[in-house]
């Protein structure tokens, strides 16, 4: 799809007439009295400006670069004197100092970012270092807490903060030179008890959390402990990527106009990220900027990354409400053959080409730029986070019950093992009733279950997996199901992790053809419930929670927290009309594997019998009416050349008869070309054209392979060029 069309010209034009980059960047540090109307609905949260993110707010930095030579000065000193950094914090203040240790290394200091309330993160974070130290004195000697809220009352952090000084004071080590707090001057975290940085250079207290970088201590403190001579480069490949002075001519304005006209004119609001190793934690960083700042009042886009993605599990482009989206990287393409089949089938794309790593803080800052013209042309307040304070008060409430937190006993569940299935939070915010839920459960049983390999049905009323797959069924017949959420409250450990994923793929990926997140809370409560709990109308969620939660050794940190959150969080969207449920588990989340798996295994082969969805094997088949469309023909090599831009390509010359093409096939490592020269090869010839690390492929040679190499297909006698396969 043309990303030039005439509507996202109109929407950029727009911009350019209103004066959208001056208008944002002349608000820093104004009154909310002394601002555009417009940009004062909505860059100020209430009557505080949150418009101190800017490129205006770089500017200062770079002409007062004193304000950097403190903080380096700051990451020297914890490099000179700790091992170890935990930040904790949450929201942007945690995803920030995440993206830069995985996008930069650590510089001498491993760096941790605790971003949940589950006692197991804090444990395995105590006992990795203490695998290297020997004790847990010799790691608290060496380690630095690094507590992060702009607020100072970040529940999550708060207890993190706590828990540290409890902990150190059993050793009875000082914490005083230990914790160091980064914060708004004046808030509760401001005690003068620590070492205190403030958030911002400037010392102003006009950025969200989500904001953040790449021009602020949170930002700019790990990246300085981790690459220090690269800070200034950074900042000044920011502004570089983003100080344009020409709308037309300005990528990040152009991405807001175009996911804007995508969303609000043709009703694709799911920004499919696809990006290189390297920036792999963009997304994730992203998914908090652009779902919190836009999930409101039944509008926004919601962002997707990480599944398993190929042409089988996307919808036909008129049924397709995906965008795709993807970065570049040093010249390398990412995910080549994905896009080439995406572009080719015109499916909605927009990318972007950068140089190296040095460039991420232009595109964080141009994504907050792409978010802030997207409020602005759909009249969105991108800075608040209202349904976050709607999640927060219900945790709190949960939080008042004296004693132990647990589900609440009037919620109906189905019970399988130790897995329980708590189906009556659907109920309570009228997705459908009782009777209709009972009443698809019959019908379901009625299908003769699978029996081949590990799809069992159960066929029993009362069966969790009976129950979830008639959920799934009716949510498809009777509401608009677009999307799907599976949070984890707790850690996942990769075997978990695993189990997740692989029902989200079977289920909703490849089953349903459904955009499906993975994540775990509460640090996604902090990135994308606003989105679920505000946006758009389209989500089922389906939250984890065990009732038994690992602790550290030494001291044990609040389980009720983590429980209340998950609690609270239903309750939320309850409260709020959203569909979801939550399955707990009797004993650990790893004592719960075996049963879990065994619940996603009948819900698929339940689903699967009902003809709700194709089993995986199925949807691999290709009909005969399919395959017929392939036109396979017979050519000659009349020319090899080596392709300019990748070491395993030739660019072949060949002769089908009628016509003469050029094809580019990766056989280089296998045949010289001599040995190709004059050969007969079979290929297909009705592909739509491909251009392939540069140069464009007109069809596609046959090969097969093992393990001694690839093999062409030729075949046994001569036959003229242009003679049809058959």
């Amino acid at each position: 799809m043309d990303i030039k069309n005439n509507q996202v010209e109109a929407y950029l034009s727009q911009l350019q007439q209103e004066k959208f980059n001056e208008q944002l960047n002349s608000a820093y540090g104004i009154s909310k009295d002394a601002a555009n109307p417009k940009i004062a609905r909505i860059g100020f949260d209430a009557q505080e400006n949150r418009l101190g993110w800017t490129l205006a707010n770089l500017n200062w930095i770079l002409g007062n670069y004193r304000v950097v030579e403190g903080l380096l000065e700051d990451a020297q000193k914890i490099r000179d004197n700790f091992k170890y950094a935990v930040f904790c914090g949450m929201g942007g203040s945690g995803l920030t100092v995440q993206l830069v240790k995985d996008t930069f290394g650590e510089g001498g200091v491993i760096i941790y970012s605790l971003r949940t309330t589950d006692p197991k993160a804090i444990k395995d974070i105590l006992d990795e270092i203490t695998a290297i130290e020997g004790s847990l004195e010799k790691v608290l000697e060496k380690t630095l807490v690094i507590a992060v809220s702009k607020s100072g009352t970040t529940i999550e952090t708060v207890s993190h903060k706590k828990y540290f000084e409890e902990l150190y004071h059993k050793f009875e080590i000082d914490i005083k030179r230990h914790l160091w707090v980064i914060t708004d001057k004046g808030s509760p975290m401001d005690t003068g008890d620590y070492q205190q940085k403030e958030i911002q250079l400037n010392g102003k207290g006009d950025i969200g959390g989500r904001f953040t970088a790449p021009a602020t201590n949170i930002f700019l403190l790990p990246l300085a402990i981790a690459a220090a001579e690269k800070v200034r480069t950074v900042l000044e490949t920011a502004k570089a990527m983003n100080d344009t002075g020409d709308v037309q001519q300005d990528t990040f304005l152009r991405l807001g106009a175009y996911l804007y006209y995508m969303a609000f004119n043709e009703r694709k609001d799911k920004l499919t990220m696809l990006m290189p190793d390297e920036l792999k934690d963009i997304p994730m960083w992203a998914e908090q900027l652009i779902e919190e700042s836009l999930g409101k009042d039944g509008k926004g886009i919601s962002l997707f990354y990480a599944e398993k993605l190929s042409p089988r599990e996307l919808r036909p482009v008129p049924q397709n409400d995906r965008v795709f989206f993807r970065i570049n990287i040093g010249g390398k393409k990412t995910s080549p053959e994905l896009w080439n089949y995406l572009a080719v089938n015109k499916y909605p794309v927009f990318e972007i080409d950068i140089k190296d790593i040095y460039s991420v803080g232009g595109i964080m800052l141009g994504l907050q730029r792409a978010v802030a013209a997207i409020g602005y042309l759909w009249d969105i307040c991108f800075v608040d986070q209202p349904a976050v304070e709607g999640y927060k008060k219900a945790t709190k409430e949960v939080m008042q019950t004296p004693g132990e937190v647990k589900v609440p006993a009037q919620w109906r569940f189905a019970a399988y093992k130790g897995l329980k299935l708590y189906y009556s939070p659907l109920l309570e915010a009228g997705a459908f009733s009782d009777s209709q839920l009972r009443e698809e459960v019959k019908e379901m049983i009625k299908n003769p279950p699978l029996t081949k390999g590990r799809w069992g049905g159960v066929r029993n009323p009362d069966d969790p997996a009976e129950i979830y797959a008639a959920i799934i069924r009716l949510l498809v017949q009777k509401t608009k199901l677009e999307a799907i959420e599976f949070t984890s409250y707790g850690k996942m450990s990769p075997a978990f992790k695993n189990i997740l994923d692989e029902a989200r793929y079977n289920l909703f990926t490849q089953g349903l053809k459904l955009p499906a997140k993975l994540g775990e809370g509460p640090d996604k409560n902090h990135s994308y419930h606003q989105n679920i709990e505000a946006g758009k109308d389209m989500w089922f969620s389906t939250y984890f929670l065990a009732d038994k939660i690992e602790q550290p050794g030494s001291l044990a940190f609040d389980p009720n927290l983590l429980k209340a959150q998950a609690i609270g969080t239903v309750q939320s969207l309850i409260n709020n009309k959203r569909k979801v449920v939550l399955i707990t588990f009797s004993g650990t989340a790893q004592d719960a594997q075996g049963e879990l798996k065994e619940f996603w295994d009948k819900v698929l082969g339940i689903l699967i019998a009902a003809k709700i969805i194709k089993s995986p094997e199925a949807s691999q088949m290709v009909t005969y009416d399919e395959f017929r469309k392939l036109e396979i023909k017979i050519a000659r090599i009349q020319e090899v050349s080596p392709h300019p831009n990748a070491d395993r390509l030739y660019v072949l010359k060949i002769d089908l008869g009628d016509s003469q093409r050029q094809i580019v096939a990766g056989i280089r490592n296998s045949y010289k070309p001599e040995e190709l020269t004059g050969k007969q090869i079979a290929v297909i010839v009705n592909l739509e054209p491909a251009v392939i690390r540069g140069v464009e492929s007109q069809g596609m040679l046959l090969a097969a392979s093992d393990e001694n190499g690839i093999a062409i297909l030729t075949p046994q006698r001569e036959v003229k060029p242009g003679s049809v396969v058959k």
